[in-house]
């Protein structure tokens, strides 16, 4: 059993922890455990639960935090108190800076990369979205034409304005200008390009107006992220948000790593795991 207790960042980086974990657990055929996850995300992927390999712990009337720190100190404890009784000096995974993992084979976990690699479609699997959100990414982006080419367009903004003193947080014209290097470069191929745009923030700009471009009306996060994973590329700042996108819909990603860029379709490459693109 592993089990996970402490759970903190916004959805994207907190999959990309949980990853590892799970890829490690698919290999080892162990259950994990979320400790007082959170029921927000929860509900967003059915399949953790169906698939058998997950289970969490019963509600408690003691806040989730404060029981986090309890149970993250008793295993830091019975960490050093292994490491007395068998003089090792070697690190033991009996707990992660994100919160904790004790598995009975301490000996045997491993946080292999390679698990995540090998294990990709059965991690794509528990992280399918559900069915409404499914039919919703269906509805807006329609059936897959041939000769058009989706551009998924990450416009990321909220915190992005001070992140960093807002190194990734692009005006609109920056946006424009890549989509229409975009555009130049599929049209050279015989195509029409269109453009799903996906932000925290409005989009309605009539600068857009020259671009065939898709939006949803609702504003749901994960009708966005998975719609950015059904597009053929990606664009955005670097961000968790676009790479799981990438990683799960298995989709070329460009960061924006810069207002200042000439976009070719070859520079777009798959995510692979966390930071990690496809050679």
């Amino acid at each position: 059993m592993i089990i996970i207790s402490k759970h903190t960042n916004q959805l994207c980086n907190r999959l990309f922890t949980y990853l590892p974990i799970l890829s490690y657990a698919i290999e080892a055929n162990e259950p994990v455990c979320f400790w007082f996850q959170s029921k927000a995300y929860n509900q967003f992927f059915p399949q953790l639960a169906k698939e058998g390999i997950t289970s969490y712990f019963p509600e408690s009337s003691i806040k989730g935090g404060w029981c986090s720190k309890t149970v993250n100190g008793v295993v830091r404890m019975l960490d050093k108190v292994v490491h007395l009784v068998l003089k090792t000096g070697e690190p033991l995974p009996l707990h992660k800076p994100l919160g904790v993992l004790f598995n009975p084979k301490w000996k045997e976990i491993r946080y292999d990369t390679a698990f995540i690699i090998k294990h990709a479609d059965r991690l794509r699997l528990l992280f399918a979205p559900s069915d409404h959100v499914a039919s919703e990414v269906q509805k807006l982006l329609g059936p897959k034409r041939p000769q058009v080419v989706t551009v998924g367009v990450h416009l990321r903004r909220g915190d992005y304005r001070t992140y960093l003193n807002g190194k990734y947080y692009y005006e609109n014209e920056v946006y424009i200008r890549y989509m229409q290097q975009l555009k130049e470069e599929i049209e050279k191929e015989g195509k029409e390009a269109r453009f799903l745009l996906c932000s925290n923030e409005s989009t309605a700009d009539e600068r857009f107006r020259p671009f065939h471009i898709i939006r949803q009306q609702g504003g749901d996060m994960m009708i966005d992220l998975y719609g950015l994973a059904a597009c053929d590329y990606i664009i955005g700042p670097p961000s968790t948000y676009s790479q799981w996108a990438s990683f799960w819909g298995k989709v070329p990603l460009r960061p924006l790593d810069s207002s200042d860029l000439q976009l070719k379709l070859g520079d777009f490459k798959r995510v692979v795991m966390l930071d990690h693109f496809e050679s």
